[in-house]
């Protein structure tokens, strides 16, 4: 069985923090609301076209851990409001 990624949303100012990205994975998430900004520290893996089940795309941008799990069509979108 795949591991679930789950993906969060940027907005637009946090994007270009993110190389273009549009998504973060949970870690990167948890990170970025602990330190109020991006780093680079646990890994940088911008993955422009992860799938989800359903078949529809984001640009993600995973950390490693992420990135060595992913299979493609095991991204979901996490319920939080859009990060400013």
């Amino acid at each position: 069985m795949a591991q679930t990624i789950w993906i969060h949303k940027l907005a637009d100012p946090k994007k270009a923090e993110a190389d273009g990205m549009d998504y973060i994975c949970e870690h990167l998430f948890q990170s970025l609301n602990q330190s109020g900004k991006l780093t680079k520290a646990k890994g940088w893996n911008p993955l422009p076209d992860a799938t989800a089940k359903d078949g529809t795309t984001y640009r993600a941008l995973f950390c490693d851990a992420c990135e060595k799990h992913y299979n493609h069509g095991n991204v979901r979108m996490a319920k939080e409001p859009v990060l400013v």
